[in-house]
């Protein structure tokens, strides 16, 4: 799907929403979160064909697996955490999006955790 198509799903997503919202709120709700979903599923080939893209220049650049792979997962972490969040806040849920947007910060760290120990035995090694 590319840009053009992927704002005509939006933009009919906010309609349907906008004209059911009043009475039906539930329906426009699932509206909207489906709306989100098959964006992001549209998404998910583009993301293939990036990825790939980017391993092939890690690797060109001599850069770790490991350190490409934690990379990745930050990044993966950030967005669904921030997809999450507005789906939430979508849904009038502003305390639930907080609680995700923690748990995706948590996460992020808990994962880059082995660079970060190995960045400080890097300046240890150098007193």
């Amino acid at each position: 799907m590319n840009m053009a198509q992927i704002v005509v799903v939006g933009l009919v997503g906010t309609i349907l929403t906008l004209m059911i919202k009043e009475q039906r709120p539930e329906i426009s709700l699932l509206i909207a979160v489906t709306t989100g979903v098959l964006i992001f599923i549209s998404l998910c080939g583009r993301l293939e064909m990036l990825l790939s893209l980017l391993e092939e220049t890690a690797e060109k650049a001599g850069v770790s697996q490991g350190y490409f792979v934690i990379v990745l997962k930050v990044t993966g972490i950030a967005y669904l955490a921030q997809f999450g969040m507005q789906l939430c806040n979508d849904a009038g849920q502003t305390s639930i999006a907080g609680k995700i947007e923690l748990a995706g910060k948590i996460m992020m760290m808990v994962v880059s955790a082995p660079v970060l120990l190995s960045l400080l035995d890097v300046v240890m090694g150098l007193i």
